[in-house]
């Protein structure tokens, strides 16, 4: 599974601004200058002590921030504004259009039940079925008064072709194969069985007609005809186009910037908050897919289920790095979040979401939320200096 590299970041970015993940360590200390804020000294000479300063925070091991560190000591950047990237223009062509056509339309279909003839592909059937191994019935292979539309491929070969033709009122017995590899029942993979059906009844989906009328019953501002439909389809399609080029463009202009860069190893502390908001995004995660966290793990980063802590850990370390890589471009462009920025937009925030200021601070790290910002400020300025070019043909 190849991983997005601008979901990745922005991921975790917003998952550490949550309280739970760590606090700001500016509650017990002067907060060094933010990135492009306030410093007096060149970005690449490190001012004196600095060898001491970086082998004490790397020490302490505590959560830590871009902020933390001078980020040149971390990384050495490459070539980072126009880097090339290929990507294909976005487009929307008819088919696309005819397609999510096909779709609404389908949408909004009337079922209508059918007499006087047999079932046949497309109809959705209400049937009894019972499944029997060497003739005894096993288990979940039978059900009463299912609904079932022919030809949407639910079941096993064989399945639901053996009701086409059937007339309603009918029972019949079909010899079925189960295929060599069934993950829902191993003990059926490969066995031959045998299905009892009983058609109980017919509908069939009646799909409207694209007209007019059936465009103003949709109720759209601006559209009153077919016309005014397709280009209203077209216009939605192409701004979901557009909005996929823009965050492949950012992801692929993080790559080929991270390509040019030269790493060391990421301070202690920043790794250790990376590896733990990991651990807490991939846990709910793979609650969400109803999978351990090891397999998870393994489906979406690769490695061992069984060790999958390790990765964990190699992936919060790449996380901290690229922290670092665009702290440091922060810091050669002068990009920074300032105290008055973050004011009005915790102020906006906290209103908007119904809290006192001091309220809604207490429910963030603060200082993880500039981080945040200063993401989108960053990787939106990598994205707006890349130079887009069409993929080489082979």
């Amino acid at each position: 599974m190849k991983k997005n590299i601008l979901a990745v970041i922005m991921i975790v970015m917003l998952a550490v601004t949550m309280a739970g993940c760590g606090n700001s360590n500016t509650d017990t200390q002067e907060a060094p200058a933010q990135s492009g804020e306030g410093k007096e000294q060149d970005a690449d000479e490190p001012a004196e002590g600095a060898d001491d300063q970086k082998e004490q925070e790397e020490r302490s091991g505590e959560p830590a921030y871009i902020a933390d560190f001078n980020a040149a000591d971390y990384v050495t950047l490459g070539q980072y504004k126009g880097v090339e990237v290929e990507l294909e223009k976005p487009e929307v062509t008819q088919e696309s259009v005819d397609e999510y056509m096909g779709y609404v339309l389908s949408s909004h279909a009337q079922v209508s039940p059918v007499t006087g003839r047999s079932a046949q592909s497309g109809d959705i059937v209400n049937i009894d079925f019972e499944g029997k191994l060497d003739g005894v019935a096993f288990d979940g292979g039978s059900a009463k008064g299912f609904d079932l539309t022919i030809g949407a491929g639910g079941f096993i070969d064989g399945f639901e072709d053996a009701i086409v033709g059937m007339e309603i009122g009918e029972t019949k017995d079909a010899d079925l194969r189960f295929p060599d590899t069934y993950q829902n029942n191993p003990d059926l993979a490969g066995k031959d069985v045998v299905f009892t059906f009983t058609l109980n009844s017919i509908s069939e989906q009646i799909i409207p007609e694209l007209t007019d009328a059936f465009v103003a019953e949709l109720g759209i501002d601006g559209c009153a005809t077919v016309e005014d439909y397709t280009k209203f389809i077209h216009d939605g399609l192409m701004e979901q186009a557009n909005a996929a080029f823009e965050e492949e463009k950012t992801s692929a202009a993080i790559a080929a910037v991270e390509e040019n860069v030269t790493f060391e190893q990421a301070p202690e502390g920043m790794t250790n908050r990376m590896k733990e908001t990991l651990m807490d995004t991939v846990s709910s995660y793979a609650q969400m897919y109803g999978m351990s966290v090891g397999d998870y793990v393994a489906a979406a980063y690769g490695g061992s289920a069984d060790h999958y802590e390790d990765v964990i850990l190699e992936e919060a370390g790449k996380m901290a790095q690229r922290y670092l890589m665009i702290g440091a471009i922060a810091d050669a462009e002068g990009i920074a979040v300032t105290d008055e920025e973050m004011d009005q937009i915790l102020e906006e925030e906290a209103a908007n979401f119904g809290y006192e200021i001091e309220e809604y601070k207490e429910e963030l790290d603060v200082e993880a939320y500039r981080e945040y910002l200063l993401v989108q400020k960053v990787v939106g300025f990598l994205a707006d200096n890349a130079v887009v070019k069409a993929p080489v043909s082979e």
